[in-house]
């Protein structure tokens, strides 16, 4: 095994949360970082995280660039639904994830916006677990059921009780606390009411749960531009070839406060 490996797995069982976009840039931020880094993408329907690598290399190919890139996994679940096959799953995912830690350093998982036992066994074998939620109140109930008038929690989600079954298992089997980190995600530029109650909320659940409350990842045009040149905002600057802006500088810092949260040493990308 790769000393001191890491399985970083981001979660929501929400769609368009930002988690695929989430991944490569993690991704590629340790690979500039000097880390040997390997993906799996579970949301083998929607494909996401695997189009945006597929689009890398040929933006790469076409422009002779050298990229740095993952070493991409595929993982799809079975087609037939019941408990063999959902064991079967799971002992292939945990399978892949064991070979890989023996060279990678660092694994990203990204998973589907809705329940599988699949995306479950990923969730199991984290040892760092990413949740971006949307700027939105509609979005915070993936954690928690809020009261729409008085905003106090009235129950926490069945995602929420998941992971403290999974922590509850780590400590079981003597395993590290695996961190959870709620990434507040797509964040208007513009003040309004809505932005702030959400982040009222996500720093209450932050007490309540107990997890790490990151705010967070600003909602830009360039994340949108990048995805068909399967390009990072650490890309642009390391290229050289596109004018930099004071949104590309934020969009690099906010990552970085991103990394620095996870705090697995940074290197040289703090420079």
């Amino acid at each position: 095994m790769s000393e001191n490996s890491y399985v970083i797995v981001v979660g929501n069982e929400k769609g368009g949360s930002g988690k695929s976009t989430l991944s490569i840039h993690l991704a590629i931020a340790y690979l500039y970082a000097g880390y040997k880094v390997a993906t799996i993408d579970l949301d083998g329907r929607q494909g996401t995280l695997t189009h945006y690598i597929e689009n890398r290399i040929r933006h790469a190919n076409n422009n002779k660039l050298t990229l740095p890139m993952p070493e991409h996994l595929v993982v799809t679940p079975s087609q037939f639904s019941n408990k063999k096959s959902s064991s079967e799953d799971e002992q292939q995912l945990n399978a892949e994830i064991t070979d890989l830690k023996k060279e990678y350093d660092i694994i990203i998982i990204d998973t589907p916006g809705t329940f599988s036992h699949l995306s479950n066994a990923g969730h199991k074998n984290a040892d760092i677990l990413i949740t971006p939620v949307n700027d939105s109140l509609v979005d915070i109930d993936v954690i928690a059921n809020i009261d729409p008038y008085t905003k106090n929690i009235i129950s926490e989600s069945q995602y929420t009780n998941n992971i403290r079954y999974i922590q509850q298992q780590r400590a079981e089997l003597g395993k590290d606390n695996l961190r959870w980190i709620v990434l507040r995600n797509r964040i208007s530029h513009i003040d309004a009411k809505n932005k702030r109650e959400v982040d009222q909320i996500l720093k209450l659940l932050q007490q309540k749960i107990g997890f790490n409350y990151i705010s967070g990842i600003g909602e830009r045009v360039v994340y949108r531009e990048m995805f068909l040149k399967g390009l990072t905002i650490l890309d642009l600057m390391e290229i050289g070839k596109e004018e930099i802006t004071l949104s590309h500088i934020a969009a690099k810092n906010e990552l970085l406060t991103v990394l620095n949260t996870i705090n697995i040493p940074l290197k040289n990308l703090n420079k």
